[in-house]
């Protein structure tokens, strides 16, 4: 059974998975180079069907998440329009949140008769007579819940999602008992969302709301710790905990642009360092106490979470340390480009017997064709100089202990936001002047943000402080770092609190950019390399050996490889 999960909107994905197994993931970014390219995935379907050898007649279900006129768009937020449904809400006699209900079901019901997304699958080939409407927040529970290995092994978990906006809710919990049947204990309306209220503050502080929230998290180490409080305090006024402690109440009548106007005023005079810590404090502790007091409530003590708040990586920590957790796992890159894997999975343990595939990796991307590579590197001959080698790796980790910076392509492309090696720049972690070199010449980032590290999956408890086993490897959970990642990780960890988002890297998984890192350790010593997207800054990680040139050219690296080729200007 093929199965085909569109997601037609914030970072729109497609999705194919084939009897249980996931054949390939990707956003449209990838092809459109416009970073979380919303709207409907043609590129990308277009791309699976090549790749996969198949056309859309060889699809047997169809499953759809988006495609309905949200409350608030990604287009108000980011140009601070005003929107019809905050003035709306804010006047309304009657409950903001069965409004909010109200307006989306009438929408879904109209969604497969929509001219617009009839054209947009005709494109494609699809007949909507196979497309089904997945809901937008059972689509993060089902990822968090078959990517886990409570699946795998029928155990029982409860499953969190939690994020901005989708279908009308911002978050839900559900339980999952030992024979995979569900229960959904509890919705959380858009209205009380705290996704919305850290996009806003994210907005305040003049950056891209839906996207660089993690700035924001990178910016809070820097507060005081009595500014932080001050700043959280003024935070609990627009969020808090429902009275019964599981779920969250927008006790204002604030949304949308009504609600980044009362922000302006109540942080007028307020420090952005202290902004930031405020609002990260408000996340950790709404989060960690919500999902605290549903274990307690309910005596499960094995967690499942995704959705664009999980993305959160010093909030995951917090959960990992509850006592009251024996286990949690976080879906990798939960935002919505996780909601096409999701419609696939839900219509597969619906209409299948056959087991899904447990999780490993994450490159289900494109790679690249040898003679695709050597075309394009002879196009660009009169700039660059490349040769072959026997074993690239080998050569990568000389460069590295040289302290070359490298953007290295291997592989199939890894899905999701954070770059997994093979679409990843690279660099040695021990000295703090390569996060200058990245920051100015390559990277273009903000100064305070840091890199992360990946780490041989046999060093993990070499350089992350382990307060209970976890099998995390995807970076999608922080830690703090041990005295020696402080002499070695230097540069890939955060530098004022010193905690860092890691990849482990698998020898299984990925072989060779675990040999890669092996041979950097024989050389240096250091189990681990500094590790960030490879892009310039404000595009998407790059896909193909034309992007990974046009990188090289535009910035200033020493080098790139391209599966065995060695790249460097002339």
């Amino acid at each position: 059974m093929r199965i085909l999960g569109i997601h037609d909107g914030h970072t729109s994905t497609a999705c194919l998975v084939e009897n249980g197994k996931i054949i390939h993931n990707i956003s449209e970014e990838r092809f459109t180079k416009i970073k979380g390219q919303g709207g409907f995935p043609k590129s990308a379907i277009e791309f699976i069907y090549k790749n996969s050898n198949i056309s859309a007649k060889d699809i047997d279900l169809v499953g759809l998440v988006g495609y309905v006129k949200p409350l608030t768009s990604i287009s108000d937020y980011t140009k601070g329009r005003q929107n019809l449904f905050p003035k709306i809400i804010k006047y309304l006699p009657t409950d903001p949140r069965w409004f909010i209900k109200k307006y989306v079901n009438q929408s879904r019901s109209k969604r497969l008769k929509d001219k617009k997304l009839i054209s947009c699958l005709k494109s494609v080939g699809i007949n909507i007579d196979k497309v089904q409407l997945m809901e937008h927040h059972q689509t993060h529970a089902d990822t968090a819940y078959y990517m886990s290995h409570y699946y795998q092994k029928k155990e029982e978990c409860l499953v969190f999602t939690l994020d901005g906006s989708g279908d009308g809710l911002s978050g839900t919990v559900s339980k999952v008992n030992e024979k995979g049947n569900w229960e959904r204990l509890k919705e959380i309306s858009s209205y009380d969302s705290l996704g919305i209220v850290f996009g806003r503050v994210t907005q305040l502080l003049a950056m891209k709301p839906w996207e660089h929230e993690y700035k924001l998290m990178g910016m809070a180490p820097y507060a005081k710790e009595e500014y932080a409080e001050e700043a959280y305090k003024i935070f609990t006024n627009y969020l808090q905990l429902d009275s019964d402690g599981l779920g969250l109440k927008n006790p204002t009548k604030l949304w949308g642009n009504s609600l980044l106007k009362d922000l302006r005023k109540a942080f007028k005079e307020v420090r952005f360092d202290n902004v930031s810590a405020g609002i990260q404090l408000l996340h950790e502790r709404l989060v960690t106490n919500w999902v605290e007091n549903w274990i307690k409530k309910s005596g499960i003590k094995k967690i499942a979470v995704a959705g664009g708040c999980f993305m959160n990586i010093k909030a995951n920590k917090n959960l990992m340390e509850l006592n009251c957790c024996d286990d949690v796992f976080i879906m990798p890159s939960g935002g919505d480009e996780s909601c096409a894997l999701g419609a696939c999975l839900s219509l597969h343990s619906k209409n299948s017997k056959i087991k899904i595939e447990p999780l490993l990796d994450l490159y289900w991307g494109p790679k690249n064709e040898e003679n695709s590579i050597l075309k394009t590197l002879n196009k660009y001959k009169s700039k660059l100089s490349f040769e072959k080698l026997e074993d690239v790796e080998s050569k990568t980790a000389e460069l590295l202990a040289d302290h070359k910076i490298i953007g290295r392509v291997s592989g199939r492309m890894e899905w999701g936001a954070r770059a997994l090696g093979n679409r990843s720049i690279i660099a040695n972690p021990s000295r703090v002047e390569n996060l200058r070199d990245l920051n100015i010449a390559i990277k273009m980032r903000d100064f305070w943000m840091p890199f992360a590290p990946s780490i041989l999956w046999e060093m993990r408890k070499d350089y992350a402080v382990y307060p209970k086993e976890n099998n995390s490897y995807l970076m999608t959970m922080g830690f703090d770092g041990t005295a020696l990642a402080k002499e070695h990780l230097k540069a890939a960890i955060h530098p004022y609190d010193q905690s860092m988002r890691p990849q482990f890297v698998k020898k299984d998984y990925n072989p060779k950019y675990h040999k890669l890192i092996s041979e950097f350790k024989k050389l240096t010593k250091i189990g681990g390399v500094l590790n960030t997207s490879f892009n310039l800054h404000g595009m998407p990680i790059v896909n193909d050996t034309e992007d990974a040139v046009y990188t090289l050219l535009n910035s200033g690296l020493d080098y790139i490889t391209v599966d065995d080729y060695l790249v460097w200007k002339s």
